[in-house]
C-alpha cells in the first residue's frame, strides 16, 4: 500500500470509530478527564487539553469513581502480573518427563519475568489498566530496550485516542493498528533523517518546534517474501502522504486487550460504563448538598422592600451594619434542606459504584487478620468476579505479551542453548499468577478431597481401593497446579534410582539383622558344645 492508501484507510477508520467516542468521553469525564480529552479532537494543543481537563476536574464533586478505578487497576495488575512472584511458566506437551527440557523452560521463563520487571513495565502497565477500567481497552507497544540501557525491554502505553484498530481476519482478534502521533520538525529529522518532506527540512532551520503529524501502520503481511518479517510497519508523513520508513516485526509488537466488546465493532467499553448512571447521579447529589450546605452555614435572608433596605446591594456578613426601617424588615429564612436524606442517598450510590467497579471485593478489609478459611473464601470470590474477564485478558494480553518478550530475548541470545529435544517445537504458556492460582485451587481441592475419601475407605477395611490411584502422578499434578519450579522435583529415573537404593539398603539392613539374630540364637549352643 502507498502512503496515500494508508491515509485514506485511516480516515475511514476515524469515521467508523467516531460514533463510539462519546462513550469513552463520558467515562473519562467523571474519572480521569485529562486522559480522555483528545477523543474526537486530535488537533487540540497540550495547553488547551490541560485547560479543558481542569475545567472538567473542577466539576467532579465526588471522587468515589476515581478511587475505585485506581483500586481496580492496581488489583488487576497485582492479580495478573505481580512483580514479587513469577506469574507464568513455559511448557511443551509430550516431553515424556524430560527434566532437562523442563528446567530449560523454567529458566527461560525466569529470565523473561525478571527482564520484564527490570524494565519500565510496572509504570506502563498501571496506566494501561486505568484505561482498561475507563474505556475498556488499551494499547501497549513492546520493543527492545536501548542498547546503552540496562532495560532489556521498553514498554510504551500508546494513548487510546491515537490508535485505530482492525480485525483483518474476522476472527475477533485485533491484528492491525494505525497510530497517529506528532513530532516537531527537529524530532522528525532526528528520527527519519533526510527521508522527510522538504517542508520539514525547511521548518527545522527556522522553526524547529513546528509540529507535524505522522502515522504508523502495523499489520500482518499476507504473503511475506523470503527476507520480509511477518508483521509490516510503515511510517507515513500525513501532510505529504509520503512513506518515509518501511520495516517489520517478528511478532505483533502491540497488545490490545479489551474488557467488553461493543457489538459489530473491535472496540470495547469498560466497567465504568456500567457504573456511569450512579457516578453521574452521586456527582449531582453531592453538588446539591454543597450548594445547600453553603446556605445552611452562611444563612439565607429575606428583606421587605420598604424603601430603606436596598435589596439589590445589601450584603450580610460579620461587622456589617444594615439600616432597616424596623426589625421585621430583615429576617432569616429556613432553606428546608434535608441533609439526612442526601447523606443516605450518597452512601447508597457510593456503595453501588464500588460494587460495580469491584472495589469492595478487591480492597483488603479493615479489622483483625483473616483466618485461612476467610482468605480461601475471599480468593474464590475474586476468582468468580474476575474469572471470565481473566480468560479474555490471558488470550489478548498475557499470551501476546510473553510471546513478544520471549522472541526479543531469544533473538538477543540472552537465553542458554535449548536442549535438542525441544528445538523447533512450540511452547505454551502456563500461568501462575495469583488469579491463575486461584482458578486452580478448585482442581487441587478436588484431588485432595478424593484422596481423603480414598484413604478413609482403605482404613475402613478395603486397602485394595488404593490400587486405582497413582500417588506419584497426583503429587506431580498438584505441584504443577501450584507452580512449583521443575528443578525442585526429581525426574522418574532419579526417583526410581532413589527407591531402588532405599530398598537395597533396607534389604541389607534386614539381612544383617537376620544374621545377627541367627548368631545370637546359635551362640549358646556353641558354648554348650565347647563346655562338653
Amino acid at each position: 500500500m502507498t502512503g496515500q492508501d494508508h491515509i485514506r484507510r485511516l480516515n475511514e477508520l476515524k469515521a467508523k470509530r467516531r460514533p463510539l467516542e462519546p462513550f469513552w468521553q463520558e467515562a473519562y469525564k467523571y474519572t480521569y478527564p485529562l486522559r480522555g480529552e483528545k477523543f474526537g479532537n486530535d488537533s487540540i494543543s497540550a495547553e488547551s487539553q490541560r485547560a479543558a481537563a481542569n475545567d472538567k476536574n473542577a466539576r467532579i464533586y465526588d471522587s468515589t469513581a476515581k478511587d475505585a478505578v485506581r483500586l481496580l487497576a492496581a488489583s488487576l495488575m497485582s492479580g495478573l502480573t505481580p512483580a514479587n512472584s513469577k506469574w507464568f511458566g513455559l511448557e511443551i506437551h509430550n516431553l515424556d518427563e524430560d527434566q532437562a527440557a523442563k528446567e530449560w523452560l523454567d529458566g527461560a521463563a525466569e529470565t523473561i519475568w525478571r527482564n520484564i520487571h527490570a524494565s519500565n513495565y510496572d509504570v506502563a502497565a498501571f496506566e494501561s489498566f486505568i484505561d482498561l477500567a475507563c474505556s475498556g481497552m488499551f494499547a501497549m507497544y513492546i520493543t527492545e530496550g536501548a542498547k546503552d540501557s540496562s532495560q532489556p525491554y521498553n514498554f510504551q502505553q500508546w494513548p487510546l485516542h491515537s490508535c485505530y484498530c482492525v480485525d483483518s481476519t474476522g476472527k475477533g482478534m485485533i491484528d492491525t493498528i494505525y497510530r497517529v502521533f506528532t513530532l516537531t520538525a527537529e524530532q522528525a529529522i532526528a528520527e527519519y533523517g533526510e527521508k522527510v518532506s522538504e517542508q520539514i527540512k525547511k521548518a527545522v532551520e527556522k522553526k524547529p518546534d513546528t509540529t507535524f503529524d505522522f502515522v504508523q501502520a502495523i499489520y500482518p503481511r499476507k504473503n511475506p517474501k523470503t527476507l520480509e518479517l511477518p508483521i509490516a510497519s510503515e511510517h507515513i508523513e500525513v501532510k505529504s502522504k509520503k512513506t518515509i520508513r518501511i520495516s517489520g516485526y517478528h511478532e505483533m509488537p502491540v497488545v490490545v486487550p479489551r474488557w467488553l466488546v461493543i457489538p459489530d465493532s473491535v472496540y470495547s467499553v469498560g466497567p465504568v460504563d456500567d457504573a456511569l448512571p450512579d457516578i453521574k447521579t452521586v456527582n449531582e447529589v453531592v453538588k446539591l448538598v454543597l450548594s445547600n450546605a453553603d446556605m445552611a452555614i452562611a444563612g439565607m435572608w429575606g428583606a421587605v422592600d420598604d424603601g430603606v433596605v436596598n435589596t439589590k446591594s445589601v450584603k450580610v456578613g460579620p461587622r456589617k451594619v444594615i439600616a432597616v426601617a424596623s426589625k421585621d424588615s430583615f429576617f432569616p429564612l429556613n432553606p428546608g434542606t434535608k441533609f439526612d436524606i442526601a447523606v443516605l442517598e450518597i452512601e447508597r450510590l457510593q456503595t453501588a459504584i464500588r460494587k460495580l467497579l469491584m472495589a469492595d471485593q478487591l480492597q483488603p478489609q479493615d479489622g483483625p487478620a483473616m483466618t485461612a478459611t476467610e482468605v480461601h473464601i475471599r480468593t474464590q470470590l475474586v476468582r468468580q468476579l474476575l474469572g471470565p474477564m481473566y480468560g479474555r485478558l490471558q488470550v489478548e494480553f498475557l499470551q501476546p505479551l510473553i510471546a513478544r518478550c520471549f522472541g526479543i530475548v531469544f533473538r538477543a541470545e540472552a537465553l542458554s542453548k535449548p536442549p535438542e529435544k525441544i528445538e523447533g517445537k512450540t511452547s505454551v504458556i502456563r500461568y501462575a499468577s495469583p488469579l491463575a492460582k486461584a482458578q486452580k485451587l478448585e482442581d487441587i481441592g478436588a484431588i485432595e478431597r478424593f484422596e481423603t475419601g480414598l484413604y478413609a475407605k482403605a482404613q475402613a477395611g478395603t486397602p485394595e481401593v488404593l490400587d486405582i490411584y497413582d500417588l506419584d502422578k497426583a503429587e506431580r499434578r498438584k505441584a504443577d497446579l501450584l507452580g512449583v519450579p521443575a528443578d525442585l522435583l526429581r525426574d522418574e529415573d532419579a526417583v526410581k534410582k532413589l527407591r531402588d537404593e532405599r530398598k537395597a539398603a533396607l534389604a541389607q539392613q534386614q539381612k544383617e539383622m537376620q544374621e545377627h539374630e541367627m548368631k545370637k540364637a546359635v551362640a549358646p549352643k556353641i558354648a554348650q558344645k565347647g563346655a562338653a
